[in-house]
């Protein structure tokens, strides 16, 4: 097919000079096209920041032009599903050509585009097509024109789970598939399974991975141990290496410093707040006897070991979650009702934070930071003190907020609609971290960490993406005893550095070097 990638449409970016100028298509988005035109499933795993979704907008005009596709659906992320739709910043505003009828499908349809266009889109999210009405009205809309994408496919990783069920239907009955995600493996290969299958539609046997189950997948691939051999201790290396085999035809995966010109990421900086005496003895509290007494009669108890490690995670940040009144009385009923509640208990990696921006500050007067925490009461907390100072635009990023809070947050760090002078918006990890353009930010900061690397690294890369002009810069606030002890955010750290150095020895096999991509697009 002849891919005339002149009629696309250039992208206004703003230079290191600060003046708009329009971006041709990068070598390696065409790359990218081609595959996605000649390959009726494909998986795209470039790095965050690396226009993934630029390539299935243009390839996906190109297939329409050739009169091989009418409707593409695009499941992503109910965070990330405004990323596409959005008529004023989304993606496929950016870069559409030709006239295309885009909707929403979710509680209220929305549609913007001209109502004759023959190209159409459906935008929807994963949670929202796990219910079964949900899901059959789309598949009335699947044909073998039809071209299914799915953003954050890390969102299928769990071979059991609805969503995953409900996407491998789609495939079914869709003519074509990408898979799209920056950080496919966040935890352990065997992320990688069902995303293989749904996207070879589940052939088993047959497929790319040329197993007939997960299980069969594990036990090929994985050491196990534990109770009745049912736990994986580690991952075999014979096993990793044909994973990569089996999935290398089937995957593109560049790198930023390949293939844009952006300013680099610093090492990243770690600032301590050391826990007041009190707060270290609510911490071994909570550490040694799995209970926290705050009052005579006020407690928070963490009986499972999960709870305990989140309980610990949330002392560090100043607060205690689970908090309930428990009756001493020996004549109180014997099923006394109580209310969970969360309750304040410390503020040391608060004042941190505000010290660290104050000095910011200083050093920039119009500086913009972007904030991502653990914890929502964190969070909270956060915005409610900086909203108190004069001449700081403030915004928040989190479930469940108001559409036009979120908007607000999200204007104040995209560089086509930043204010001038300072602005601090700050974020949940996991509600806004994906698919996010927050460039207008340089200076990133990380009260608290999940032990998730993917919404680690999706996080980060908001801010570096096409657009940055600034090396960026990364900060995290560990809490330390009185005496310099180490604490669960140490733990945490840990973990997601075993976890990345994994995650990058298996997808390290699958990235392209320039001059493979380059000798692609000569060929092409």
């Amino acid at each position: 097919m002849n891919l005339d990638f002149s009629k696309c449409r250039l992208v206004p970016v703003i230079n290191k000079d600060g003046d708009v100028e329009l971006s041709g298509v990068k070598d390696h988005v065409k790359v990218g096209v081609s595959a996605l035109v000649n390959s009726p499933y494909f998986f795209i795993m470039d790095e965050m920041g690396a226009m993934k979704s630029a390539q299935v907008i243009i390839a996906a005009q190109f297939l329409f032009e050739a009169n091989i596709i009418d409707r593409v659906i695009v499941v992503a992320p109910a965070s990330v599903r405004p990323v596409w739709f959005d008529p004023e910043l989304g993606e496929l505003t950016k870069h559409l050509w030709i006239p295309a009828r885009v909707s929403e499908y979710h509680t209220k349809i929305k549609q913007w585009g001209p109502k004759e266009s023959a190209l159409r889109w459906v935008v929807t999210n994963y949670d929202f097509i796990r219910e079964k009405t949900r899901l059959q009205h789309l598949l009335k809309y699947c044909n073998p024109r039809t071209m299914l994408v799915l953003d954050e496919s890390s969102a299928i990783k769990g071979h059991r789970t609805q969503q995953t069920k409900a996407c491998l239907k789609l495939r079914k009955r869709c003519g074509r598939i990408v898979l799209l995600n920056g950080t496919p493996i966040a935890n352990h290969p065997g992320d990688i399974y069902s995303q293989a299958n749904v996207l070879d539609g589940g052939r088993r046997r047959f497929g790319i991975l040329g197993v007939e189950s997960y299980f069969e997948f594990r036990a090929r691939h994985a050491i196990m141990g534990g109770w009745m051999k049912k736990q994986i201790k580690e991952w075999r290396p014979e096993g990793i290496t044909e994973i990569q085999q089996r999935m290398a035809p089937y995957v593109l995966r560049r790198l930023k410093k390949d293939c844009l010109d952006l300013p680099p990421k610093l090492p990243p900086v770690v600032l301590t707040a050391v826990l007041t005496d009190k707060l270290w003895a609510i911490y071994k509290q909570m550490r040694d006897k799995l209970m926290v007494w705050l009052s005579h009669e006020t407690a928070s108890l963490a009986p499972l070991a999960v709870t305990r490690i989140m309980r610990l995670a949330q002392i560090t940040s100043g607060f205690l979650g689970g908090v309930e009144e428990l009756s001493l009385d020996d004549d109180a009923d014997d099923n006394p009702k109580t209310e969970k509640v969360v309750q304040e208990i410390g503020r040391e990696k608060l004042d941190v934070l505000l010290e660290w921006f104050d000095a910011r500050l200083d050093e920039d007067p119009n500086i913009k930071v972007l904030s991502g925490s653990r914890f929502r009461p964190e969070v909270l907390r956060l915005v409610a003190e900086l909203k108190e100072r004069k001449g700081l635009e403030v915004g928040a990023i989190m479930g469940g907020q108001k559409p036009a809070d979120r908007q607000k947050a999200l204007r104040l760090l995209d560089p086509r609609t930043t204010p001038p002078g300072p602005a601090f918006v700050a974020v949940v990890l996991g509600s806004g971290a994906k698919g996010l353009n927050l460039t207008a930010s340089h200076t990133v900061i990380r009260p608290s960490n999940d032990y998730s690397l993917e919404k680690r690294l999706q996080f980060d890369d908001r801010v570096h993406r096409p657009g940055q002009t600034e090396a960026v810069s990364y900060t995290d606030i560990v809490a330390v005893g009185p005496q310099g002890q180490k604490t669960i955010d140490h733990g945490i750290l840990m973990m997601l550095t075993k976890k990345d150095d994994l995650a990058t020895t298996l997808t390290g096999a699958w990235v392209a070097q320039p001059a493979t991509w380059l000798k692609i697009l000569e060929a092409e």
